[in-house]
């Protein structure tokens, strides 16, 4: 994973439906070095794709994502909002259709009983044979069961706003070979500091020529973008100029 690299934040997700198999076939097409997508549990203890624990954003349904089985969420529509006729997509979608294809960035949004979103996601990428080409990504509550239950797939330590815990020290404490910041919660300095430990940091996001310029300027190696189309002009650009 060397180099400046694009991720995909929940595919091309300013102009698809995000977290859904047309946004990630996008990006892929489009030449993201990585996708980024979140998972949860349904009801009846199924992993789906989904940042929001809530459907009234993201499709026509509404209330709790985890008030409902799997099956009920498969007969919504996650498109609606774009216009488009799109269902929720699974983690063993997604790895069927671009294991190995693709780096994947995976935001794990809570863990299950026991650790068993975890170990679900390892059985699955074990079955794709897809362990070297994926990482977890999650705030400390998360990454302490990641490192315990899994601890051969690499980690990316994120800091909520509400984390009492700072990025850097999640980052040592949990043994990440990576951070991912936000906007407005680091600096040079603390790039400088994780570079020094041979971390790799990403950021969320970046979505304008300026930001592509500015962020890898500064020393972040992945950007997150929702704007992959923008992110594929600028690389060609740079490629032209031997950025």
């Amino acid at each position: 994973m060397n180099g400046k690299r694009f991720c995909a934040h929940r595919g091309l997700s300013a102009l698809t439906p995000e977290n859904t198999l047309p946004a990630f076939a996008s990006a892929l097409a489009l030449g993201a070095d990585e996708i980024e997508f979140d998972v949860r549990l349904t009801k009846d203890g199924q992993l789906i794709v989904s940042h929001d624990n809530t459907l009234e954003r993201i499709s026509n349904g509404s209330g709790k994502l985890c008030d409902h089985t799997l099956a009920e969420l498969r007969e919504l529509n996650v498109g609606i909002k774009r216009g488009w006729e799109v269902p929720f997509c699974t983690p063993e979608e997604v790895f069927s259709a671009f294991a190995n294809r693709i780096i994947f960035n995976i935001h794990l949004k809570e863990h299950g009983d026991g650790g068993y979103l975890i170990r679900e996601l390892v059985r699955i990428a074990d079955k794709y044979q897809a362990c070297e080409s994926i990482y977890f990504a999650g705030s400390p509550s998360e990454l302490e069961w990641m490192q315990r239950i899994a601890p051969g797939i690499p980690r990316v330590a994120i800091q909520l706003p509400k984390d009492t815990l700072g990025i850097y020290e999640a980052a040592k404490e949990f043994d990440c070979f990576g951070v991912q910041f936000w906007l407005g919660m680091f600096d040079e300095e603390l790039i400088r500091r994780m570079h020094g430990d041979n971390i790799r940091c990403n950021l969320f996001y970046a979505d304008t020529y300026e930001d592509y310029d500015k962020y890898f300027g500064m020393g972040i190696d992945t950007l997150l973008t929702n704007r992959m189309d923008l992110a594929s002009r600028w690389k060609f650009t740079k490629n032209i100029q031997k950025f």
